[in-house]
């Protein structure tokens, strides 16, 4: 047994030592469920893990809470590894994470589930914002890699049904680190493409490791940020990321894409001849028609037109002309004059008149202001002057100038009292000019100054 007592540093110490001193606790799997997850601007992440009888403190650190894939959730059950390690400033014992995998589903797949749920409270993929698509675009610009086989099979089919579509590459990585930021950035370019009408964002089929960049909340934000409308082709049919969602239309593969964004032109050639056809037959009908009636009304009218009711439909007629006639001129008479009382109205509220009159109020107030800030300035000048001059009157060294001094000791404080000083201490004297060290050799009190003196010589010497 230990003799004396341990202090609470040496107590934590030992069962820090006794813990490392474990092997099995050097590196642990724990699952539990997640609480008081807390993640500072550090980038830290702190959090207790529990379940139904105990919980323990853990901390992982940024550099590895950065490669967590997904965003941890208090109530979520986590497979957590680590070491088991002291915190001695609050003497408990917790668990240095270094990796979190969420329990019972892939981490990747709960990222992406955790981005959709996101997006889709914010109504990004809502259908209201999705954009109308040309129906035959002169230029196209595609987003996707240079190397890749998606941007072949773009060329490839688009050549084949519209040889006369523009087709523009902005180029970006589609797999691995970084793509995310990427894509990102060439559908900034592809949106500034001059005389451009549509983006298509394309890449071939992969695992879900390599379509993560596009089921990226960066990816699917910049999107919607497109004055473009986009569409997209994303690995397999069955592949649904995060991009396709957000996308103005979703096609299953690259191929479709390219089918999408332009139709065939032989197919708009014949539905063009078809529908030529089909009007050049409603129109003949409908001239046959209108002869028909054309001609059965003259016949009609052949047989009833006596020639007193032809007089007395020409002065009708005539008289229903001058009214008319009178009826437009006054027409024009009215909207004329309202036409000049809007033109005077808009003369009177034209900008310039108020753009004067703002100067004016503008120039009045800037008077006011200066004005006023001089007053203010003079005024608080008249008040610092005597301040002033009593701070002057009263500085220590006007004091030192008229031939005091000030004696500090080897703390720098301030020395009153002989008795304060000792035999061999060094003491710094503040003059008006200049400072002055001295030894002390001998000190006496107030009393006794009338029998010797302070004595002082040179530390110098």
């Amino acid at each position: 047994m230990n003799a004396r007592p341990y202090t609470v540093s040496e107590l934590t110490a030992l069962v820090r030592d006794a813990l490392g001193a474990r092997p099995e606790l050097e590196e642990v799997l724990v699952e539990g469920e997640l609480s008081n997850v807390n993640s500072p601007a550090s980038g830290h992440l702190y959090f207790t893990l529990k379940d139904g009888r105990a919980a323990v403190h853990c901390v992982c650190f940024r550099s590895n809470a950065l490669r967590i894939p997904f965003h941890p959730e208090n109530g979520m059950t986590v497979v957590v590894h680590g070491t088991v390690q002291v915190y001695d400033a609050q003497g408990r014992y917790q668990i240095n994470a270094d990796r979190m995998d969420p329990s019972g589903v892939g981490a990747l797949a709960l990222a992406v589930e955790q981005v959709k749920r996101k997006l889709s409270a914010e109504g990004v993929f809502d259908d209201r914002h999705k954009r109308r698509l040309p129906l035959l675009p002169q230029r196209v610009v595609v987003v996707t890699s240079r190397t890749g086989a998606a941007w072949r099979d773009v060329c490839t089919v688009m050549s084949r049904r519209a040889p006369g579509v523009d087709i523009v590459l902005s180029p970006a990585t589609v797999q691995g680190e970084g793509a995310a930021e990427t894509i990102v950035r060439a559908l900034r370019r592809a949106d500034g493409v001059r005389g451009a009408e549509v983006i298509l964002l394309v890449r071939g089929g992969g695992s879900i490791e390599d379509l993560m960049p596009f089921n990226s909340e960066a990816v699917a934000r910049a999107i919607r940020s497109t004055r473009l409308p986009v569409i997209t082709g994303i690995g397999h049919e069955t592949d649904t990321t995060v991009a396709d969602l957000a996308a103005d239309r979703r096609a299953a593969t690259p191929s479709a894409a390219a089918e999408v964004v332009v139709p065939a032109v032989m197919e708009l050639h014949r539905q063009l001849v078809a529908r030529r056809e089909r009007l050049g037959q409603v129109m003949r009908g409908l001239i046959g028609t209108r002869r028909t009636s054309v001609e059965r009304t003259w016949n009609r009218l052949g047989r009833l037109s006596p020639a007193a009711t032809v007089a007395s439909l020409r002065q009708d007629l005539d008289r229903r002309a001058a009214l008319l006639r009178h009826a437009l001129l006054r027409e024009v008479a009215v909207q004329r004059r309202r036409l000049d009382a809007a033109a005077g109205r808009l003369q009177a509220e034209q900008p310039v008149h108020r753009i004067a009159g703002a100067k004016a109020r503008l120039g009045h107030l800037d008077a006011r202001l200066r004005h006023a800030g001089a007053t203010v300035v003079e005024r608080k000048r008249s008040a610092l002057a005597p301040r002033s001059a009593r701070l002057e009157a009263l500085s220590p060294l006007n004091t030192l100038g008229r031939g005091y001094s000030i004696t500090l000791d080897g703390s720098g404080r301030v020395v009153a009292d002989a008795a304060a000083v000792d035999a061999g201490e060094t003491i710094r004297t503040l003059l008006h000019r200049g400072v002055v060290d001295s030894v002390v050799q001998r000190s006496e009190t107030a009393g006794e100054l009338g029998r010797t003196d302070v004595r002082l010589s040179d530390p110098r010497k």
